[in-house]
């Protein structure tokens, strides 16, 4: 997930912009499934082999990047705004990085 991914699933929660209000806790909780959403893919992908140790180094600072991004992002663009429920409980419960992107999907 790169930052204009980051970017499209905030598009895609503020113009489905009904429901709930976002506050600084949804996005600290939505940020720590994003994190353990990269980590469980990251493992996956670096187990073994001779370059593991560096590669996994490289993989936990792209994971870093796309959490201190989507707090960022979350916190200038969501924070105060009412987004679809059913989008931020899709968040909420993702356990891997595609299904992340897919929660804000028309």
């Amino acid at each position: 997930m790169t930052s204009s991914t980051v970017r499209a699933v905030l598009l895609g929660l503020v113009l489905s912009g009904c429901g709930r209000t976002v506050s600084q806790d949804d996005c600290v909780k939505i940020k720590d499934n994003m994190r353990e959403a990269w980590a469980a893919e990251s493992r996956r992908a670096t187990e073994g082999g001779p370059v593991a140790e560096k590669a996994t180094a490289v993989v936990n600072a792209e994971g870093e990047k796309l959490v201190i991004d989507w707090m960022a992002e979350c916190k200038k663009e969501l924070m105060g705004r009412r987004v679809d429920p059913k989008e931020m409980d899709c968040l909420l419960k993702a356990k891997t990085i595609a299904q992340i992107n897919k929660c804000s999907a028309p």
